[in-house]
């Protein structure tokens, strides 16, 4: 499976990638690229980069170390859709870098102390109510 994720993004590294358009391809063994796109536009992130495979492991991390599955709730988010969910004017989401999530049956705050405790030194990671942000950002981003 890292290798058809592996080929896919080496597919995407080229200069100008086509945009991707969501639909139901896998992208890792259970996540698939309808996941990850915008709930306004219904597009991944417009220059066609995927979701980074570092964010892939790490979603599919959280789902062997709980066992259940994981649902991505936001994405990539267009920024017309980024304003409407009041989303910050920097947000990884444009970036295509991040996902917040649910873990069925599983409180934000274990998933946060999982990710905390296994991400270390990198990424943005951030517990909500309901849900979890994260992040593959070059630096470590806690709030």
């Amino acid at each position: 499976m890292r290798q058809l994720i592996q080929a896919i993004l080496a597919m995407f590294s080229k200069p100008n990638p086509p945009v991707i358009e969501a639909g139901d391809g896998m992208l890792s063994e259970h996540f698939s690229k309808a996941e990850f796109a915008c709930n306004h536009c219904g597009k991944l992130h417009p220059s066609g980069v995927m979701p980074p495979l570092e964010l892939l492991d790490i979603l599919e991390g959280v789902r062997a170390h709980f066992g259940v599955p994981v649902t991505v709730n936001s994405g990539y988010r267009c920024p017309v859709h980024n304003a409407n969910v009041g989303g910050a004017t920097a947000s990884r989401h444009m970036e295509g870098d991040a996902s917040d999530i649910m873990v069925k049956g599983v409180s934000p705050s274990a998933v946060y102390d999982y990710l905390n405790r296994s991400m270390g030194s990198a990424g943005g990671l951030h517990e909500y109510d309901t849900f979890t942000h994260v992040d593959t950002r070059g630096h470590k981003a806690r709030w």
